[in-house]
């Protein structure tokens, strides 16, 4: 089946007609200042709109997209999620099915499942008819891939959100990306150390591949709101904040081994992580083990964690991989330095030992030493926390983001030749 449905879909790239031009809608302006016929018609497909990085990121540009210009609907494969609620709030149209998530490893299942998705993606982009299918993560990418080259869609997007670690022991799933890459007009990565790891695992053209960092909201401080009312007590000590999901790879088990070691130094040091997963059992017990319930507070997932960083010190991330993480630009556009361990693209957001620490993964005891030292010394710590600010001010702020996604739509368009 796997070997089936690949080479149904090459046969659908060689007779689908690469170009069906789109048309309805108002003239408008986009953000380059090019004139287009219509409205761009942009259809986004991701798994839910859950509470992640991701998510986040099509949540903030989808309501911040030029309305003259761009008619954005989201469809989600699986569920809601709170984030979207943003989403409705602005009116943007949205289509939810329940998919079960799609075990790669499994190929005849996850043949059937795909042929699945595919269809019903299908008869979405035939009712919407729009001008770009926009896919985020790697099961969307697939599925709206497909579905966006049979229902004859002008542009695909796709997007590299993370290091490929995820396609290790999944040939079905790297056989699909690479497939897909075959008629993507651009893949979207969003850091150049994502960049490379994708050109390196993936047979694609270097030409599609585009560099779009996340954006972040530089938010207002919400006044009264206080330890109180987020940890249910008063905290009087120093605070440090760590912001994961409890995956195996957001490090929290060398964070707990730290945090042992930095309240030995600093007894009046507290740590609260927020997040949640299946490894809070046995983060539960890590934090047991040391004795240490009484420094960790285990806040869940949280929709005020950018509220909880402005409240902490210092922010803490001890991952051993990732692609981009928001946390990190979220931790300084608060003005809080970051303690964050180097790999991926964090040495791109963090400049080490200018707004924050980096320190080699796996690795507690350099951890914990960086997070002393930082306390230590809450004079730099400040400066360090607005130095940066202002970088996330000139790189990295959510109105160029949302910009630099305008113009490639309208470059792509043009490319195409939709451009009146």
């Amino acid at each position: 089946m796997p070997r089936l449905l690949t080479h149904a879909a090459r046969l659908v790239l060689r007779f689908t007609p690469r170009w069906r031009r789109a048309t309805g809608g108002e003239s408008g302006r986009g953000g380059s200042g090019v004139v287009v016929r219509a409205a761009t018609r942009i259809l986004y497909v991701i798994i839910n709109m859950e509470i992640g990085g991701a998510e986040r990121q099509l949540a903030e540009l989808v309501t911040r997209l030029s309305p003259e210009c761009f008619a954005p609907h989201v469809v989600c494969l699986k569920g809601r999620g709170p984030l979207l609620e943003k989403i409705v709030r602005k009116n943007i149209p949205h289509t939810l099915y329940n998919f079960p998530p799609l075990d790669f490893t499994r190929k005849i299942r996850t043949s059937l499942s795909l042929l699945r998705e595919i269809r019903e993606l299908r008869r979405v982009m035939k009712a919407f008819n729009p001008h770009i299918v926009h896919a985020v993560l790697p099961q969307p990418c697939v599925v709206a891939g497909i579905a966006a080259k049979i229902a004859g869609v002008p542009v695909l997007v796709t997007s590299r959100r993370s290091l490929g670690c995820y396609k290790e022991g999944r040939f079905l799933l790297r056989q699909m990306e690479n497939l897909v890459n075959l008629w993507a007009d651009a893949v979207v990565a969003n850091s150049e150390a994502v960049k490379a790891d994708t050109l390196a695992r993936e047979r694609i053209n270097e030409r599609t591949l585009r560099v779009i960092y996340n954006g972040v909201v530089i938010p207002a401080r919400r006044e009264g709101i206080g330890w109180p009312e987020i940890a249910g007590r008063e905290i009087a000590g120093p605070v440090v904040c760590c912001v994961a999901n409890f995956f195996p790879y957001k490090g929290h088990q060398e964070l707990v081994a730290a945090a042992d070691q930095v309240v030995k130094e600093i007894p009046e040091a507290t740590f609260i992580f927020v997040g949640d997963g299946k490894l809070r059992p046995q983060i539960e017990q890590w934090i047991e083990e040391r004795n240490l319930r009484s420094r960790i507070l285990l806040l869940g997932s949280r929709e005020d964690s950018t509220q909880i960083m402005l409240l902490s010190d210092l922010v803490v991330l001890a991952s051993h991989q990732e692609g981009f993480p928001n946390v990190l630009l979220e931790a300084m556009a608060v003005g809080k330095p970051v303690v964050a361990t180097c790999v991926g693209g964090v040495p791109e957001i963090v400049e080490d030992r200018r707004t924050g620490f980096l320190v080699p993964p796996k690795d507690p005891e350099r951890l914990a030493a960086a997070i002393i030292d930082m306390l230590q010394r809450p004079q730099e710590v400040r400066e360090m926390g607005l130095r940066g600010l202002e970088r996330v001010r000139d790189l990295f702020s959510v109105e160029k983001m949302v910009q630099s996604y305008e113009d490639l739509y309208l470059s792509l368009l043009r490319e195409k030749g939709g451009i009146a």
